[in-house]
This record gives C-alpha cells, structure tokens and sequence, in this order.
C-alpha cells in the first residue's frame, strides 16, 4: 500500500480529518466510551478510560485511522487497515449528539478516495451490525453493495454479532494507464461518484 498515510490530514467542506493524538485521550473516551457508540463498532471496549484509549489512539502502520473535527471539535472516528488481500477495511464512529448529520458520509467518503487515489487500494469492505442502520446508510449513499451476512466480535457487548458485510470495488486499471485513455477513464470516473 504506497502513501497511504503519508497525508496527516484531509479535509471536506465541513470536517478535517487528522491523525489522532494521545492528546485526544479524554474527549475519545467521553464519545466513544458512551455504550451507545461503542456497541456499534467492534472493537472499542466498554467500559472505556483513557488508559485503554490510548493503544486505541495509534494506528498500526498498515493503517490510515483520522480523528474527525467539525467546527475544531473531536467528533467521530474514521479509516482503514489493509487486509492481506490488498483491500481496505472501512470502520467509522461518531459520538452520539453528531450523528444525522450526514457527518460519518462525508468523512467516510474523504477516507475511501483518499485509499483509493493515495492508497492505490483495490477495493474496500465494511460491515455494520444488524441492528445498525444508520451504518448501513452510510455504506450505501457510498456505493457499497452488500455481499453477505457474518457475525463478528463486538468487545464493548462481549458477544458475537450478527453483521451484514459490503464490498466497494475500486477503479478499473485502465484508468491508470498513460495518455488520452486514462484520461478520459478518469474524468468518466469522476462523473460517476455519487454524490450526497
């Protein structure tokens, strides 16, 4: 995976996206520690204090994992680690007074062009929890289609979930290539992101 956290951050119209800091510590536990929030990712434990954030705070280095700030505050999680098979896995968080706002789209969107045009992924999966459809809307206002139905551990529950997993494929190689075609494959490629 070339560059794919080269970048510190990115930004949308409304969010910047950084590297968390262990400074990130106390508001981290005071979103994500909320049951409500931990119980819809898979590995964000509950109880949660800033002792335990920490580990949670650094990211490995297959990894692109940002902080989300709206309006300078920390609001939400969001990335990716790379798979063995070269594919990125999405994961996003917003603590709970952020969410319905269309905030884990927009960053989550930034997140997967910014794997696919600086990460060089080849595709990307995701899951969410049955019984979260607020992350299955996110996913599909994204373009993910859904490929199947798992269970996967969730440490703040202590339980295996049931989950729907999604696939996003990336773009065609050909659009990589030199001159007028890649050109013209990436301005077709452009035009058809979906927009939100």
């Amino acid at each position: 995976m070339a560059n794919s956290t080269s970048m510190k951050q990115l930004r949308t119209e409304r969010l910047r996206l950084r590297y968390f800091r262990d400074s990130d510590a106390r508001a981290f536990v005071a979103l994500a520690g909320d049951l409500a929030v931990a119980r819809m990712t898979s590995d964000i434990p509950h109880p949660l204090d800033e002792a335990s954030a920490l580990p949670w705070l650094r990211r490995d280095a297959d990894e692109a994992r940002f902080a989300i700030e709206y309006r300078g505050d920390l609001v939400g999680g969001v990335g990716y680690f790379c798979r063995s098979s070269g594919a990125g896995e999405l994961g996003f968080w917003l603590g709970r007074k952020h969410w319905g706002q269309g905030i884990a789209t927009e960053a989550s969107r930034a997140v997967v062009t910014h794997g696919f045009e600086t990460g060089r992924l080849p595709a990307f999966s995701s899951s969410h929890f049955l019984d979260n459809p607020a992350s299955e809307r996110v996913l599909v206002k994204l373009g993910f289609t859904p490929c199947g139905q798992s269970s996967i551990w969730c440490e703040a529950r202590r339980c295996m979930v049931p989950t729907m997993e999604y696939w996003l494929a990336g773009q065609p190689a050909e659009a990589d290539q030199p001159g007028w075609r890649g050109l013209l494959n990436k301005v077709l490629r452009q035009r058809q992101r979906p927009s939100i």
